[in-house]
């Protein structure tokens, strides 16, 4: 009887270890997936939060020009420079400006000012998840532009601006 009863109490823990083994495998599943969506919007966080720094630098420095009596021409000089180097501190993964990007070994999550372009790139780190009509590595550009009330002179110059130059959707999965 001692032999049934320690045989049953092997084969109940035995199917509670099974058992325990499956619930964890899909809490880590689960938890894999959540914080895999949550790194994909902690890089899209991260490019709106530059973006609007770079905004906000521009915005200033627009205002400073103006205040110091500057004339039109140094505002709109601004368009196609390196917003980077209108910040205080460049972003921690700015990697540098470049005449010919495509020689260096940019590593994805990084931004670059492309010189021979005059843009500012942010190549995806998570590229599989994220679509643009651009071909190659998967990429968002930025470029300083002159906004001009009418036609494109000094006189209608209405500020400076940072535009998205290609359209583009993240796919994050909830």
């Amino acid at each position: 009887m001692t032999d049934r009863l320690s045989e049953r109490v092997r084969s109940i823990s035995l199917f509670e270890l099974v058992i325990v083994v499956i619930l964890i495998a899909i809490f880590i599943g689960v938890a894999i997936d959540r914080i895999w969506s949550l790194r994909i919007a902690a890089e899209q966080t991260t490019v709106i939060e530059v973006r609007g720094v770079i905004e906000s630098a521009l915005g200033i420095t627009v205002a400073a020009r103006i205040a110091r009596g500057q004339p039109l021409a140094a505002i709109a000089r601004l368009a196609g420079t390196n917003p980077i180097r209108l910040l205080a501190t460049p972003p921690a993964n700015y990697v540098g400006s470049f005449a010919h990007p495509g020689r260096h070994r940019i590593p994805g999550g990084s931004w670059y000012f492309n010189r021979s372009r005059r843009t500012l790139v942010y190549l995806v780190r998570f590229g599989h998840l994220f679509s643009s009509p651009l071909p190659g590595r998967k990429r968002i550009r930025f470029r300083v532009e002159a906004v001009y009330r009418g036609r494109h002179t000094l006189r209608d110059l209405a500020g400076i601006t940072l535009v998205e130059l290609n359209p583009y959707v993240w796919q994050v999965h909830r």
